[in-house]
């Protein structure tokens, strides 16, 4: 029995259709790869020079001989429940490594157009070393989700590969400000960025600490100067500049929901209110990575 399982991958972000739709890479970067490793499988990955396609590889060096007779199937539905768990088992790694990876292209470039669903027209193959490759069945092989714009340069790449080692996922308040950003009604862009904020906060002060999840998305949201105030500095040690902006902001929001007629903010608030936030939302998971980071060097002195 071979004891290595070949699996790669491709699939396309998916951008807004307003857009000319990629990343620039830098052409520079030629020979470069990120590397991520999930369920003790290391999965490297690129972005080609299309700015759009990701590609991923990863080898499985231990699984069950009857993996091989399931990835041999031309039929994903006469599998059993077992097998479609068995294969999932062996094919997600390399599947949610390449999620992962674009959620952090858009987050960390701020790619607000590259949509929600992150990525599409995804395809898998697996091959056993002897440069055969085989379709994964295509049950498994669904899309995942499925101002300035950043591109791909060497500083990015690195600052990526970090995020990636450490296991960092994008926040989910991400697609929010993005919505604010792409959206075409002005009162729905300060709407969203004011949901991004709130949102963004307390994904950070959960990742700080876990504890605080049951209190922070259950309970009703104390204001959201508040919550950039004295709930951030009783977890993180600091709190925000510009509480009072964040309040406001809070407040037009709020009539902006509940009173119709309320005034619609113009072109440049509503763009000044956005890349405000979205300020405040790169504070916070900076602010987040030196805490982790910490702790991190603490644990190693440690031992």
């Amino acid at each position: 029995m071979p004891d290595r399982l070949y699996l790669r991958g491709k699939c396309t972000l998916l951008f807004e259709k307003i857009t000319p739709g990629s990343i620039i890479v830098d052409e520079a970067l030629k020979d470069y790869s990120f590397g991520i490793s999930k369920s003790r499988q290391d999965i490297k990955m690129k972005l080609l020079q299309d700015g759009k396609t990701i590609e991923a590889e990863s080898v499985v060096a231990s699984f069950k001989p009857n993996i091989l007779q399931i990835l041999r199937t031309s039929d994903y539905d006469k599998l059993s429940d077992g097998e479609k768990t068995e294969l999932h088992t062996v094919t997600r790694p390399i599947s949610e490594s390449v999620r992962q990876f674009a959620g952090l292209l858009k987050q960390e470039l701020h790619r607000y157009d590259i949509t929600d669903n992150l990525i599409g027209n995804c395809y898998y193959e697996w091959s056993l070393g002897d440069n055969q490759w085989y379709r994964i069945p295509r049950g498994l092989s669904v899309d995942v989700g499925v101002s300035s714009l950043g591109n791909l340069g060497e500083k990015t790449v690195k600052h990526l590969q970090e995020l990636l080692s450490e296991d960092e996922e994008a926040l989910v308040a991400t697609n929010y400000l993005h919505q604010a950003r792409n959206s075409m009604n002005r009162r729905y862009q300060w709407i969203y960025a004011t949901m991004a904020a709130e949102l963004a906060v307390k994904e950070i002060i959960v990742r700080i600490e876990p504890k605080f999840e049951v209190i922070v998305t259950t309970l009703p949201s104390p204001p959201l100067n508040k919550l950039y105030g004295d709930v951030l500095e009783s977890v993180a040690g600091v709190k925000s500049t510009s509480l009072t902006t964040l309040q406001n902001g809070a407040r037009k929001r709020n009539k902006l929901v509940h009173n119709p007629k309320s005034a619609t903010p113009t072109f440049n608030e509503v763009n000044e209110y956005i890349d405000f936030i979205e300020g405040k939302i790169k504070w916070l998971l900076e602010t987040w990575r030196a805490i982790k980071r910490t702790k991190l060097d603490q644990i190693t002195e440690q031992k």
